[in-house]
C-alpha cells in the first residue's frame, strides 16, 4: 500500500530494508580502516608518516578498485564478484594486520589489496534501486535514503573502532573491520534481488564500453569530485578550529553534527523528494552545498554557533548525492550501471581526499589562521565545478 511518504514506501518494498542494512554493514570497513590502521601503527612503530602512507595507499586503491569491480559485476554478476572480493579483502586485512610490524613493505602491498578488493556494495546497491522501487518519487527517495544512510557509517565507524581496539586490541580490531566487510558482502548476496540481477546479466550482451567514456557520465563524475572537496576539507577545518580555540573535542563535535545535518537533509528529501529532474537540479544542489559551507569561514563565531553551522553545511550533501545517483541511472546503459556508479563513488572518494590533503598542506604551511580561506576556496571550487552539470551540457547515453 502506498503512503504519502515515498521513503516509507521504499522501506516497505521487498528486499530494500535488508539490502540497505547488509550493504551498510559491508561498507563499515571504509569508515573504520583509516583510524584502525593509524592506531595499529601507533601501537607498533609509532611512525605517523608511515601511518599516513599506508592509509593513503588503502584509500587510493579503493578508489581504483570500485569501478574495476563494478565492471566485473556488470559482466559476471553481483553474487560472484561480491563474494570473492569480500573474501580477498578480508584476507588482505588479515595479512596487513599480521605483517605491519615485521614486514612493513608487505603490509603496504596488502593495504593496497584490501582497498582494491573492497566489495563494491555501494555501486551494487545503487544499480539495484531502479529494479526494486518505482520510478519517480520512490526512486528519488531511495537514492536520498541511501546517501543519508551512508552518514550513519561515518558515525558508527569510529565508534566501532574504539570498541574493537578495547575488546580485540589493535591487531584484532583490523581483523574485526575486515570481517564486518566480508559478513556484509555475503549477507547481501544471499538476498534474491542480487541473484536475480546476476542471472539477467547475460541478456545485456557480453561487451560494452566503459561508461566513463560517455561525456555526460564523465561530467557527473567531475561534478561529484567537486562536491567531495569541501567534505574532505572539513576534517582539517574542524581540527584546525579546535587548535585555534583551544577547545578540546570541538573537531569531533563538528564532524558529528555535520553528519547529523546530513541525516536531516536525507530525511527531508526522503519525505518530500525534490520535484524537478536531476539534469536541472544537479547544479542548483551543488551550488547550495557550496553556499552551505560558507558560514564556516566566519571563524569569529562563538563555539556553539560554529558547531551549528557545521551541521548546516551537511544538510545538502544527501540531496545532492541523490541527484547524482539518479542522473547516473539515467545516463548509463543498464549493462554498465554498476561500473558507472563505481566511477562516481571513486570520484567522491578522490574529491574528499584532495580536499583533506590541500587543506592540510595549507594549514601546515600557514597555520590555523587560514581556515576561512580554506572554506572560501573549497566552496568556490565546488560552485564552479557545479556549472559543468548545467542543463544542456550533459547528453544522454
Amino acid at each position: 500500500m502506498r503512503t504519502s511518504y515515498p521513503v516509507v514506501d521504499v522501506l516497505r518494498a521487498r528486499h530494500t530494508g535488508y539490502l540497505l542494512a547488509t550493504s551498510l554493514l559491508g561498507r563499515l570497513p571504509g569508515a573504520m580502516a583509516a583510524l584502525a590502521i593509524v592506531q595499529l601503527v601507533r601501537a607498533t612503530s609509532g611512525d605517523f608518516a608511515f601511518a599516513g602512507l599506508i592509509t593513503a595507499v588503502y584509500v587510493i586503491a579503493g578508489a581504483v578498485g570500485q569501478p574495476l569491480l563494478g565492471r566485473l559485476i556488470d559482466r559476471l554478476g553481483q553474487v560472484a564478484v561480491l563474494t570473492v572480493s569480500g573474501i580477498l579483502s578480508f584476507l588482505a586485512f588479515t595479512g596487513m594486520a599480521l605483517t605491519l610490524e615485521p614486514l612493513p613493505a608487505l603490509a603496504v602491498a596488502l593495504a593496497a589489496a584490501a582497498g582494491v578488493f573492497t566489495p563494491p556494495l555501494e555501486p551494487a546497491l545503487r544499480a539495484l534501486w531502479p529494479r526494486l522501487v518505482a520510478p519517480g518519487p520512490q526512486l528519488k527517495a531511495a537514492f536520498s535514503l541511501d546517501a543519508g544512510a551512508q552518514e550513519v557509517i561515518f558515525i558508527l565507524g569510529p565508534l566501532l573502532t574504539v570498541v574493537g581496539i578495547a575488546v580485540f586490541g589493535p591487531v584484532g580490531n583490523l581483523l574485526f573491520a575486515g570481517a564486518l566487510g566480508l559478513v556484509g558482502a555475503v549477507a547481501f548476496v544471499l538476498d534474491a534481488a542480487p541473484r536475480a540481477a546476476s542471472r539477467s546479466r547475460q541478456s545485456r550482451g557480453p561487451h560494452h564500453r566503459s561508461p566513463i567514456l560517455i561525456p555526460a557520465v564523465a561530467r557527473v563524475a567531475v561534478f561529484t569530485f567537486g562536491i567531495g572537496v569541501p567534505v574532505g576539507a572539513l576534517t582539517i577545518v574542524a581540527t584546525a578550529s579546535e587548535a585555534a580555540r583551544s577547545s578540546e573535542g570541538l573537531a569531533g563535535w563538528m564532524l558529528a553534527v555535520n553528519a547529523l545535518g546530513a541525516l536531516v537533509g536525507a530525511t527531508v528529501v526522503g519525505i518530500r523528494p525534490l520535484g524537478s529532474t536531476p539534469a536541472r537540479l544537479l547544479t542548483v544542489c551543488g551550488v547550495l552545498l557550496a553556499v552551505g559551507y560558507l558560514p564556516l569561514a566566519a571563524t569569529a563565531l562563538p563555539t556553539w554557533a560554529y558547531v551549528v553551522v557545521a551541521g548546516i553545511s551537511g544538510l545538502m550533501l544527501p540531496p545532492t548525492l541523490g541527484q547524482v545517483f539518479e542522473r547516473i541511472s539515467e545516463l548509463s546503459p543498464a549493462a554498465a550501471l554498476t561500473e558507472a556508479n563505481g566511477w562516481v563513488v571513486s570520484a567522491m572518494t578522490l574529491g574528499v581526499g584532495a580536499g583533506t590533503l590541500a587543506a592540510g598542506v595549507v594549514v601546515g604551511a600557514a597555520g590555523t589562521s587560514m581556515v576561512a580561506w580554506i572554506v572560501l576556496g573549497a566552496s568556490t571550487l565546488t560552485a564552479l565545478v557545479s556549472l559543468i552539470a548545467l542543463p544542456g551540457r550533459a547528453t544522454t547515453r
